[in-house]
């Protein structure tokens, strides 16, 4: 038995690490180039524009792991990284399972 909960939990921290478990159950955007994410709207809760995709980072494989969205509005230290697996595309924006608030709490990324 003990043998058991050993093998599930190490299982269980496999899928966390590698980022399996973490995207949300509605988060089934199909793969898109980074040329095609770039410059698209981003969008949180309740359709509120959270800022525009800067720079898509790509795993080795070619598809996006994460997204950088500048900040609507005046400039600010620096875009916000959003993992790909967690937007949903809509039409021409994404959307993001953010709250404006939860965005701006956000500390930027630094950028090369």
């Amino acid at each position: 038995m003990n043998i058991t909960k050993t093998a599930a939990g190490i299982v269980i921290a496999g899928l966390m690490l590698t980022g399996a478990a973490a995207a949300p159950a509605y988060a089934q955007t199909p793969p898109a180039t980074a040329s095609a994410l770039e410059g698209k709207l981003v969008r949180g809760q309740k359709g509120v524009v959270l800022g525009v995709v800067e720079r898509v980072i790509l795993r080795p494989n070619g598809t996006p792991a994460q997204v950088l969205v500048r900040p609507k509005g005046p400039p600010t230290a620096g875009p916000r990284s959003i993992a790909y697996a967690a937007l949903k595309l809509e039409g021409d924006s994404l959307i993001a399972p953010l709250t404006q608030a939860e965005f701006n709490a956000m500390p930027p990324v630094a950028v090369d």
